[in-house]
């Protein structure tokens, strides 16, 4: 670069030096330039030629200051533009989350994709709503949120509670007076397992009756410890129609024992729904065995039977030199229930006592039971009908049929008896949607065929509260007031009659 700018340089001047040659034809002619001056010529060139080279750099100097520049503008106002779309996030979040806040969403209308705040942290999208929305076997109804933990695809574990909170004033017959006590009625903890082939596994524990202190002597109690109130497998080798089912679990029977605990219209069980339990050594209406159970007609006819353990006799004395003969050697016990339902349809573990205005149910059943000498048999019928704007009528009214028929049942030692007897237990509610209120009154008979057994033992029950769902079946509170009636007054009681006065505090989930 630098050589070919000298020899332009060069050329011009001969060019120039030839120009005034020819001007000057005719004239004399200048001497040529001489060594020396064409020396100093050329480091005059050298010198214009560095300053072109230093205007050459500073320019590319200032171009690339440019280009920085112009980068560092960019970089600022994409930076700009993305706090602008997270602040514009941000808001239109706490827009949604305070619309969410505002809106009151009832357990029962909740909706697993859509309802926000609720299932979106905790629920992956491959999870089968179906699935999600399967019955609790311990409350008996779809009542979110489960906490779930997903293993795999078809291999889900639930989990959920039913605590009750009560306080209990029961009148003494023979001062006049109320016993006392504040305790937790029930304390259960489950879990569901969904498993791969229709295989479900159920478990739960329950600690009844903790602090319970109205007894003739007053003693409370704080020591029960956590039973094993349901524990079974079962497998639907026939989808709905039918399944195997092994464990512990709810021996068939009437519909209050088999209904969720979570879901009473009133309160709790009927006082006498279980008369064969002590004899046959139940743990609250379930007893270890095998069964099959199912749904034909459309869900419609169902049907649970199964063979139990039920009573097992002590060893028994032989002539000598013989032994005792083992104990456990009479037969098991067999139950069975079948169940029809007209219009919705019922298939869960266990029944709902109240749908809070959700299901059009009209349920007839018989059951049977039978071991040894003992049989036992009844009948229900349940009513359950949406009307108006989402209220709804509730009734039911169950017949109980026991009969020992003169066997001794011992129990480690105790010899016990069950005499002929039935009880008849009704309830009826109005729930009350807008105001989530939902007066009920409940009716107990218990009679005995033996006059003397009757005279001493019959009894009567009516009794009325209300439910008040503060989110729905996951928190209510139950006030209730009960009249006791036997048939006699002891010889050792002031009264005859005695009232009852009890405050339920359920949470669930």
């Amino acid at each position: 670069m630098k050589r070919l700018a000298i020899a332009t340089l060069v050329l011009a001047l001969a060019a120039a030096y030839g120009s005034a040659q020819d001007s000057s034809s005719g004239t004399k002619q200048d001497p040529p330039p001489t060594p020396a001056q064409l020396e100093e010529m050329k480091k005059s060139l050298e010198a214009q030629q560095k300053q072109i080279e230093k205007l050459k750099a500073e320019a590319a100097e200032r171009d690339k200051a440019l280009q920085e520049m112009q980068k560092a503008v960019e970089d600022q106002q994409k930076q700009v533009q993305d706090q602008l779309k997270q602040t514009e996030a941000a808001a239109t979040a706490a827009a949604e989350a305070a619309k969410a806040a505002q809106t009151s969403v009832r357990p029962e209308d909740m909706n697993l994709q859509k309802t926000p705040g609720v299932y979106n942290a905790s629920l992956a999208k491959s999870i089968d709503p179906l699935l999600l929305q399967q019955t609790n076997p311990a409350t008996g109804v779809v009542t979110p949120p489960w906490a779930i933990l997903k293993i795999a695809d078809n291999v889900i574990f639930r989990f959920g509670a039913v605590l009750q909170p009560t306080y209990e004033a029961l009148q003494d017959p023979n001062s006049t007076g109320y016993s006392q006590s504040f305790y937790l009625r029930r304390a259960r903890f489950n879990v569901l397992a969904n498993l791969p082939e229709n295989i479900t596994v159920f478990f739960q524990t329950d600690d009844p009756r903790v602090g319970y202190a109205n007894n003739p002597t007053g003693t409370k109690n704080i020591n029960s410890g956590f039973l094993i109130q349901d524990a079974y497998a079962q497998w639907n080798f026939l989808g709905h129609a039918m399944a195997l089912q092994g464990g512990e679990f709810l021996v068939p029977q009437d519909r209050q024992v088999m209904t969720s605990v979570a879901t009473f219209l009133a309160l709790d069980l009927p006082t006498w729904s279980m008369q064969e339990s002590t004899i046959l050594e139940w743990n609250g209406g379930r007893d270890y065995g095998i069964g099959l159970n199912g749904a034909l007609l459309g869900d419609h006819l169902t049907y649970r039977t199964g063979v139990f353990e039920g009573y097992r006799a002590p060893q028994t004395p032989q002539a000598p030199p013989l032994g005792n003969a083992a104990g456990s050697r009479n037969s098991l016990m067999f139950a069975g229930r079948v169940q029809y339902d007209v219009f919705d349809t019922e298939t869960g573990y266990s029944y709902v006592g109240t749908n809070l205005g959700k299901k059009k149910v009209l349920a007839f059943a018989g059951w049977w039971q039978g071991q040894n000498n003992y049989k036992g048999y009844g009948a229900d019928a349940f009513f359950d009908w949406p009307v108006m704007d989402g209220s709804a009528i509730t009734a039911e009214v169950d017949y109980m049929h026991y009969d020992g028929h003169g066997q001794i049942f011992v129990d480690n030692g105790t010899n016990n008896t069950l005499p002929e007897q039935y009880s008849i237990y009704a309830n009826a509610g109005f729930y009350i949607c807008q105001a989530k209120l939902q007066p009920f009154v409940r009716y107990e008979l218990l009679h005995y065929d033996d006059d003397v057994i009757q005279l001493a033992k019959g009894q009567e029950r009516v009794g009325g509260g209300f439910n008040y769902y503060v989110y729905g079946q996951n928190f209510k509170l139950v006030p209730y007031y009960e009249r006791i009636m036997p048939k006699s007054q002891p010889a050792t009681a002031q009264i005859k009659d005695l009232n009852r006065f009890v405050l339920e505090v359920q949470g669930s989930f």
